[in-house]
């Protein structure tokens, strides 16, 4: 028989741990004899009580695993260590918010079944507001843009992977590993389902503005030097550009000697507009040598702090 992996991220999540051990379970009662599964909670140091909900679950049915970390070192460490510590013969990735269908994990299964190595949800309508949506869209326009593997467009983390992807994966050594990007570069025949998100019920999201600039920019840094070089040829431009107005100044200057006054304003506004541009620059080869930085020191990448029935 074959197993299923579920990995749950769990942060101050309370008010829904015990719905989605139930929703899960109830999934697999339908594949009752097709299929085992083991349910792994990954909890990122939740200050509610998260964890204590996990344990008193975890007594009662093998089946839950959890993983306790000694701080939160994030949702993208903590999916990716889920990873790592599965054991089943293909791993789906499933969030504590209840905001994706339990029962598309069916749909995945008969994907994974017919031949596709990795199968995604793909989110056909959210609740996000107008803001939201505007920047999902630009941030999927410009990966199709800048990324030599496009990312697959409102696709999420709802998704399942075959054992053969998985330990693809977690031999990487990445200290800040962007998951979408990994799996769209891997390879392997995947396909994406459409469906609509759901609204959150209970609990808070997680997510705010921090975190979302944050993975963009990581997405970016990650898998693609198309930023730094837009910088080198943005350079480039204004360096010819300020040439030639030098140029055309000093030649209006020898023909309009008494109309060219001096042009106080003109000058701020340059100072201004090339001390914002080198900022920009800095702030990009900034993000590199950052990515850089984090991947030669090696810094503990997560630390475990309790593992509840994994061996």
């Amino acid at each position: 028989m074959k197993k299923i992996s579920i990995i749950t991220g769990v942060y101050n999540e309370e008010e829904t741990i015990s719905e989605v051990y139930l929703v899960i379970k109830d999934v697999f009662e339908c594949l009752k004899g097709r299929y085992d599964y083991e349910h792994i909670f990954l909890d990122n140091c939740s200050t509610d009580s998260s964890l204590t909900m996990l344990k008193e679950i975890a007594k009662k049915d093998g089946k839950v695993k959890i993983l306790s970390y000694s701080k939160n070192f994030g949702p993208i460490k903590s999916e990716y260590v889920g990873y790592a510590h599965a054991s089943g013969d293909a791993v789906i990735a499933y969030e504590a918010n209840l905001k994706d269908p339990p029962e598309m994990i069916l749909d995945f299964i008969r994907e994974w079944e017919n031949g596709h190595y990795v199968v995604y949800g793909i989110r056909k309508k959210t609740q996000d507001n107008f803001v939201m949506r505007f920047m999902r869209r630009l941030f999927y326009k410009l990966c199709s843009t800048l990324f030599a593997e496009p990312l697959p467009e409102n696709a999420g983390s709802f998704r399942l992977m075959d054992r053969k992807v998985v330990d693809e994966i977690i031999k990487l050594d990445d200290y800040k590993p962007h998951m979408r990007g990994i799996i769209a570069n891997i390879g392997f025949k995947q396909k994406g389902i459409v469906y609509e998100r759901r609204a959150r019920a209970k609990g808070k999201s997680k997510s705010n503005i921090n975190y979302l600039v944050d993975f963009a920019i990581n997405a970016f840094v990650s898998y693609s030097v198309i930023p730094i070089r837009i910088c080198t040829y943005l350079g480039i431009f204004l360096l010819m550009a300020s040439i030639i107005m030098t140029l055309g100044y000093i030649v209006l200057k020898l023909l309009y000697w008494k109309l060219m006054a001096p042009g106080v304003a003109s000058i701020i506004v340059l100072i201004l507009f090339f001390s914002g541009i080198q900022l920009f620059f800095l702030g990009v080869i900034g993000e590199y040598v950052g990515a850089i930085h984090s991947q030669v020191r090696k810094k503990p990448f997560v630390v475990i702090k309790e593992k509840v029935n994994i061996k």
